[in-house]
């Protein structure tokens, strides 16, 4: 396919994930157009209130996208303000495939659902086909947002995707791997954990930028997929990793206030589906991601 005449707005472009996906797609030769609620003065973003619906159609027409691919969200899970979680991730979301239905220039729309909507099941890998069963607020926020989603799929062209967990330099210091690598790196004496015995995917920004391309440019619509890898690390190994690398001995604490109840002890995505549409296999490797924060 031809990228060079095809415009991308990605909506959360400030975000995490929308830096780095904005920088991707760029050098895949797309024009991408940023949304973001708050811009600084030298952004170079457009200001847009996704709850505001005639915001979207407004911009929606001005710049004319082929593809969007919405980031926007509420995504810290204790995020205090419920009603705001629902408001932008579930009725945001509807005024965005509301304005989309308008438009015919418009060739697909990705939306980032989470993998918190499995919440506890009674596997420890994860497919598309289980039943949801959110266990908070952003998990419960995010499959109403599927659910609205698929109201929408004779109509607009949309991919459902469920990231598990990824990182790289640039994420909040709320995640683990980012807190960890801050205490490693600025030689801290100390350092407050949950349960070191848990696995969880940590996949590569590089890993999901592929993925969210790939599905893009592809002829898929009206699926869910697993942003997945299947690989899982506890984090007595990210630690060890971390040591091996640095030399620097931490004190690590356990801080009950970090264990949740019935906490998942192992979570992983089931990538099947994904693996059987990706073309490149991106470099995935924990050591080289834990290299990059230092």
């Amino acid at each position: 396919m031809d990228s060079l005449f095809n415009k991308v707005l990605i909506t959360g472009a400030s975000g995490f994930t929308g830096k780095y996906l904005t920088k991707y797609l760029e050098e895949k030769q797309f024009f991408v157009y940023g949304l973001s609620n708050e811009l600084n003065d030298d952004s170079t973003l457009l200001k847009c209130d996704i709850t505001d619906k005639d915001s979207i159609v407004r911009i929606i027409n001005e710049i004319k996208p082929n593809y969007i691919i919405h980031l926007a969200a509420i995504s810290f899970v204790q995020h205090n303000d419920v009603q705001e979680i629902y408001n932008v991730n579930v009725l945001g979301t509807e005024n965005l495939l509301e304005a989309c239905k308008s438009f015919d220039f418009i060739k697909k729309v990705i939306l980032a659902s989470s993998a918190t909507i499995y919440g506890n099941q009674s596997l420890d890998t994860y497919h598309e086909a289980l039943c949801p069963n959110p266990i908070n607020h952003y998990g419960i926020s995010k499959y109403a947002m599927e659910q609205i989603a698929k109201n929408y799929f004779q109509i607009v062209p949309i991919i459902i995707v469920r990231p598990f967990n990824y990182t790289a330099p640039g994420q909040s210091i709320n995640f683990i791997i980012p807190k960890i690598a801050d205490a490693f790196k600025y030689k801290r004496a100390n350092i407050e954990l949950g349960n070191l015995n848990t696995y969880r995917e940590y996949n590569s920004i590089e890993f999901i930028c592929n993925a969210y391309y790939e599905l893009l440019v592809s002829d898929v619509k009206s699926e869910i997929f697993n942003l997945a890898s299947g690989t899982t690390h506890s984090l007595n190994e990210i630690l060890a990793i971390f040591y091996e690398f640095t030399q620097h001995k931490l004190n690590i604490s356990i801080n009950s206030k970090f264990i949740r109840k019935n906490e998942i002890i192992k979570l992983a995505g089931n990538a099947q589906k994904l693996n059987a549409l990706l073309t490149n296999k991106s470099d995935n490797d924990i050591r080289s991601i834990i290299k990059s924060f230092l």
